[in-house]
């Protein structure tokens, strides 16, 4: 063989030997699973954060038990306050967006206008701002008149805005969009909810169609659905205008479904002859939650010194999955609705139901009644979520109950604001133990990804896990003795066990998970995928 030869034979030789692997490349254990109808089973597919307020996840508690959480109302409360001569019966219906590019809290909230004997009632609309959604100031918006009022439909009767800004929309006019209530002939025969656009939030335009849904006599609150691709909006029962929550939805914003009841009164709203004066609904992750204000007692009498909670206004959590089924939450958790009408201590039931309750009467500025205001996305600052609300120093009929007193007519007014509370991200609904410990056991579940977050507590005690097949035998690897047990405050603690980088091994298939708790809480568990999975390639 000449050199020539012989040198294009080496070469060769060696440029093959750069090709191959220079030996097997060895996969990650549990790295590439098969999933199919077989192997999900029965189990529950996970795939967003999943909060513990219902036992769609979880199949047993031992020790452990469910509990409803209350936000901490700011103390700066009121936050915002009528301060202004144009401010007739403010504040009144409001929504509250916060835009984190600009970092600008803005508030829309409704005053009264002054109408003549006999005619329809009428509001104003005004425009508060705030750079962290605590101290807030009132920007001049109309020049000729020196006001923070925004510019309204041309509706003669416009009250009742419930207003969200729009992710799908791409006509620049229209990415504020807004439903509100009005009657155009000045006269109740013509009530009824109508649609607002707008490209800024302050110069609203009326929809050229004006009839579209039935009138409702509180706030209307729509918000655009990405999991449905429909926008929802819910308000009040009627016609006639009863104190029920309904829901309606539509895919262009102008054609809406004949409204649906989703919460009516039942056993638990007895004790305390509970009805509904409205709820703001707020997509969280995958799920729903309403606020609603729940109304006790209407009477036009004195009070009795034995039913406190008469004529007054305190907010109800409410929970759902899809929007058109609503459970409500009480001190254990969401309440299936066929327990609702069963037989139950019912008044202790109503009474810790309060997520939000109205202060000490005679001694906090909100002790009469709170409603609450629309959040369309939920508000998260520092990991905690912003609950805005209305207040008043005195009874929802006050001027007929004599609280506060109202010996002659010109007697002053109850105070109104609103007011901001705070509840932990999650926060809604804690699963929780004390020293003696406990345990919640899911149900079968698959999730996607190398991660489990869970959101906890666990200051003072610690949480520890163990990974279990689906008919709950211990899987090798993820036993109780091997994980690493989580001991601090923590909205973002991730699951870990001995041997294990992350938990890939876990995922696609369906697991179950027992967590062993002991002075600890938990609100949510969500999947996640923290790592890069590259392998290389090989012949």
């Amino acid at each position: 063989m000449s050199r020539s030869c012989l040198f294009t034979v080496t070469l060769t030789l060696f440029f093959f030997s750069q090709l191959a692997p220079a030996a097997p490349v060895k996969v990650p254990a549990g790295l590439f699973k098969d999933v199919n109808d077989s192997t999900l089973g029965q189990a529950r597919l996970v795939r967003g954060k999943q909060l513990f307020i219902d036992d769609w996840l979880i199949d047993s508690l031992e020790g452990a038990r469910r509990r409803l959480n209350q936000p901490v109302k700011h103390k700066r409360n009121p936050v915002l306050v009528k301060d202004k001569p144009w401010e007739e019966g403010a504040p009144g219906y409001g929504t509250v967006h916060y835009d984190p590019e600009t970092k600008l809290f803005r508030m829309w909230y409704q005053t009264w206008k002054k109408v003549p004997k006999g005619a329809s009632s009428e509001g104003n609309l005004c425009l508060a701002t705030s750079r962290d959604g605590v101290t807030w100031s009132k920007p001049i918006i109309d020049k000729k008149t020196g006001t923070n009022m925004v510019q309204t439909p041309r509706v003669t009767g416009f009250q009742c805005p419930g207003i969200f800004r729009d992710p799908t929309e791409k006509d620049p006019s229209r990415r504020y969009k807004m439903l509100f209530s009005c009657s155009p002939d000045g006269t109740v025969k013509t009530w009824m909810t109508s649609v607002g656009y707008s490209p800024d939030g302050i110069h609203w335009t009326a929809a050229k169609t004006l009839p579209l849904i039935p009138f409702s006599d509180t706030q209307i609150c729509p918000f655009w659905d990405y999991r449905s691709r429909r926008y929802i909006a819910i308000l009040r029962f009627g016609p006639p205008n009863t104190r029920l929550v309904s829901r309606t939805e539509s895919e262009d914003f102008l054609h809406w479904s004949p409204k649906i009841t989703v919460i009516r009164r039942t056993k638990m709203d007895v004790p305390q002859q509970t009805q509904f004066y409205q709820m703001a609904p707020m997509p969280y992750g995958d799920i729903y939650i309403g606020l609603v204000a729940a109304y006790h007692t209407e009477t036009l009498k004195p009070i009795p010194a034995d039913r406190p909670w008469t004529d007054r206004k305190n907010l109800q959590l409410l929970f759902s999955r899809n929007s058109i089924t609503w459970s409500r939450v009480g001190r254990d958790g969401a309440i299936p609705h066929n327990k609702l009408n069963q037989p139950a201590d019912w008044a202790k039931v109503a009474r810790e139901a309060a997520f939000l309750p109205y202060g000490r009467k005679n001694k906090d500025w909100d002790w009469g009644t709170v409603s609450p205001y629309f959040t369309p996305e939920p508000i998260v600052v520092n990991d905690r979520i912003h609950i805005y609300y209305m207040g008043q120093n005195g009874r929802n009929w006050w001027t007929y109950t004599g609280d506060p007193p109202r010996k002659d007519p010109n007697a002053r007014k109850p105070d109104k604001g609103v007011g901001l509370a705070t509840l932990r991200v999650d926060g809604f609904v804690s699963i929780e133990a004390g020293a003696k410990g406990g345990t919640m056991t899911t149900r079968p579940f698959l999730f996607l990804g190398d991660g489990l977050i869970l959101n906890a507590d666990a200051r003072g005690g610690q949480i520890t896990v163990e990974a279990l097949d689906a008919a709950g035998k211990p899987l090798e690897g993820f036993g109780l003795a091997a994980s690493r047990p989580l001991t601090s405050d923590n909205v973002r603690h991730s699951l870990s066990w001995k041997g294990h980088k992350d938990l890939h091994q876990l995922q696609g298939k369906p697991i179950r998970l027992r967590f062993h708790l002991k002075n600890a809480r938990m609100f949510s568990l969500t999947p996640r995928t923290q790592n890069v999975h590259y392998i290389r390639s090989y012949n």
